[in-house]
C-alpha cells in the first residue's frame, strides 16, 4: 500500500444513462471535500473535471462510466445541511429529459435579488449536474440531458 493512497468511502447510487440503461453500484467519495467543509458528496464528484466516474457493481465488476452519458444519479437524501434549514427557498419543478422521461422535486437555488427567476439560475449556473430533492431521494441531474424544465404545482 502506498503512503500516497487516499482512503475513500463507498457510496451507493443508481445511474440512469442517456440511453435509459440503469446501473446500480458504488462510487467512491473522499472523507473531506476539496472546496468546502465536510465530506465529499456525489455532486462534488460529478461536477469535477474528470470525464469518467468509477462505478463498482454489486458483482464487484468495475465500470468506468463517461459522465457525459449520465442523465440522472439517484442516491439517498443527505443527512445534514438541509437547504430548508439554511433559509434557502426551494422551487418545485418538473424536469423533462430528451428521452421523454421526467422527474419532479425541488431545486434550492441561491439567486441574486436582481435575477430571481428559475431561468436566471439555469442560465447562469456553472454546474454540469444539479441537485433535485425528491420526496425520498436526491436526484442529481445532468443539465446536458434536459429537454425542458417547468414549475410544478
Amino acid at each position: 500500500m502506498s503512503d500516497y493512497r487516499i482512503e475513500k468511502v463507498r457510496h451507493r447510487v443508481e445511474l440512469t444513462l442517456a440511453s435509459g440503461l440503469r446501473l446500480e453500484g458504488d462510487i467512491f467519495l473522499q472523507a473531506f471535500a476539496r472546496f468546502r467543509a465536510g465530506p465529499e458528496e456525489p455532486l462534488d464528484v460529478l461536477n469535477d473535471s474528470a470525464p469518467f466516474l468509477p462505478l463498482v457493481l454489486p458483482s464487484e465488476e468495475l465500470l468506468l462510466v463517461q459522465k457525459s452519458q449520465i442523465a440522472v444519479v439517484a442516491t439517498a437524501l443527505p443527512q445534514s445541511d438541509d437547504p430548508a434549514e439554511v433559509g434557502v427557498v426551494g422551487m418545485h419543478v418538473e424536469i423533462v429529459f430528451v428521452n421523454g422521461e421526467s422527474r419532479s422535486g425541488s431545486i434550492f437555488t441561491e439567486l441574486r435579488p436582481d435575477r430571481p427567476r428559475l431561468v436566471d439560475f439555469l442560465n447562469n449556473t456553472p454546474l454540469r449536474f444539479l441537485p433535485l430533492f425528491a420526496a425520498d431521494q436526491l436526484l442529481i441531474i445532468s443539465t446536458a440531458h434536459i429537454a425542458y424544465v417547468r414549475p410544478a404545482s
